[in-house]
């Protein structure tokens, strides 16, 4: 046996290297950031999921120290606007888009094959650009009415709560692409993926820990319990829009308790 096969660690072992892997890879999926990654098994692919909320969670701080430094040059109705513009930017608005395309394969009804039609197809229609809409709207208003820790806390936590939806809605669910980028974190592994998201969830709060970062939780436990019961019934699985969009309501409802 090769030297460089005794230390080549197992796909599915925990190590440092394969974490940072994971997180690279994480970062990859959630953000716009030109992240290098070298080499990834599938087994690293879907352990990636693992990570979302510590992604969020760093997006999140991001977002803080963005809108203290606005604070110096504009009003809070700017500053506001233009970090909730951040917020999209920087996931390249793809949970905008999840929900843009799950509000409108809601017009289908209960015709299963229509709605996934609709899933696939990267137009937006009426329903769509009306629940992106509402969505921006919502944030903005709710943040701008916001100061001090409950500002910081809505923006640091509803994107590290957004995200871990993302990976509790889809827990033990069918995944209705074969193909995709989807479809690779869709392996074994799903149940550590929920487990470790769920407790970085947990430890990001503690520094920010108060009464109303209880609700913000439980809201986003039981939206996230109802969209998966819903689409469990609706379509028999989830596909990427519809994570995306639970991911996307689970901050706007995160944003509105935290900064009210």
């Amino acid at each position: 046996m090769k030297t460089s096969e005794l230390h080549q660690p197992e796909s599915n072992a925990f190590t440092i290297a394969t974490a940072l892997t994971q997180i690279r890879l994480a970062t990859s999926f959630l953000t716009i950031l030109p992240v290098s990654i070298e080499s990834a098994s599938e087994a690293d692919v879907a352990a990636s999921m693992a990570w979302f909320p510590l992604v969020g969670f760093a997006m999140g701080i991001a977002f803080a120290i963005e809108d203290y430094a606005l604070s110096f040059f504009l009003g809070t109705a700017v500053r506001t606007a233009i970090t909730v513009l951040s917020m999209a930017a920087l996931s390249g608005a793809i949970h905008l888009d999840g929900l843009a395309d799950t509000a409108d394969a809601l017009g289908a009804g209960r015709d299963r094959v229509r709605a996934l039609e609709i899933l696939r197809d990267s137009r937006i229609g009426t329903y769509g650009a009306v629940a992106v809409l509402f969505a921006v709207v919502l944030k903005i208003i709710a943040l701008a009415g916001a100061s001090g820790w409950p500002r910081v806390a809505a923006l640091v936590l509803a994107p590290t709560l957004s995200r871990w939806s993302m990976v509790a809605v889809s827990y033990k669910l069918k995944y209705l692409r074969k193909d995709g980028a989807g479809s690779a974190m869709f392996g074994s592994g799903r149940e550590r993926n929920f487990t470790i998201a769920s407790v970085v969830a947990i430890v990001a709060m503690l520094p920010l820990i108060s009464f109303k970062i209880f609700v913000a939780y439980a809201v986003a436990n039981g939206i996230t319990l109802l969209l998966r019961s819903f689409y469990s019934q609706w379509l028999g699985g989830v596909t990427g829009d519809l994570i995306g969009a639970c991911g996307e309501i689970v901050e706007v409802f995160a944003i509105v308790v935290l900064a009210s």
